[in-house]
């Protein structure tokens, strides 16, 4: 469940761009939203793809250890891959190969079932963790980063209109004509610089 206080920026519109939206840049730097296994835990859970119980179940056990060191170094590099296959779909290569690796390595990890329930609605998928080893961490990570690179329209998928912004989202606009991460971190701060250019030029 997001809450108002989370550190990390829920924006994308598809968990695979909110996933990749984990290295902001702030005050003119990049930051690692994601530095250690409690991030990659909290991110997840956050997102949906953990439940509380099985959240503190993985820090219990793996907080601190080089399991966990090393899932949040493999979530580092499926993020880089993930950027990648976004920013240069068409590209063919070794480093599109290793990208695409990177991501169906990331597939492979089994991390628990899924089952359709009744929904208000009709159905829903809900999915329930098993997480063996903290690697598993990414496989609904990845399995999002599918979804978004097989199913949604890539015109769609956009960066942010301010260029100091290395944000992504999904344009999910009635007439696809959104242009910032969102209004409170670009679109305003945008809005009144180029406000302040027209009258300081005029």
């Amino acid at each position: 469940m997001v809450s108002s206080a989370s550190r990390f920026l829920w924006v994308g519109h598809h968990r695979a761009l909110d996933f990749l939206n984990t290295e902001p840049v702030q005050r003119g730097g990049r930051v690692e939203l994601l530095p250690d296994l409690r991030g990659l835990v909290d991110w997840s859970r956050e997102a949906g793809f953990l439940d509380g119980a099985t959240a503190a179940g993985v820090l219990d056990r793996w907080e601190g250890s080089s399991e966990g060191a090393s899932a949040v170094a493999q979530a580092h590099r499926l993020r880089a891959a993930l950027r990648a296959l976004i920013e240069r779909p068409r590209e063919r290569g070794a480093a599109a190969e290793d990208a695409l690796d990177v991501l169906n390595r990331a597939l492979r990890l089994d991390a628990g079932t899924t089952e359709v329930v009744r929904a208000r609605a009709g159905f829903e998928r809900r999915g329930h963790a098993r997480i063996d080893a903290p690697a598993q961490l990414l496989g609904p990570i990845a399995e999002a980063a599918a979804g978004l690179l097989c199913d949604v329209d890539p015109e769609l998928v956009k960066r942010c209109g301010n260029p100091d912004c290395v944000l992504y989202f999904h344009d999910t606009s009635r007439n696809h004509a959104r242009r910032w991460c969102s209004m409170e971190l670009c679109g305003n701060r945008m809005k009144v610089a180029a406000h302040y250019h027209r009258h300081r030029g005029g």
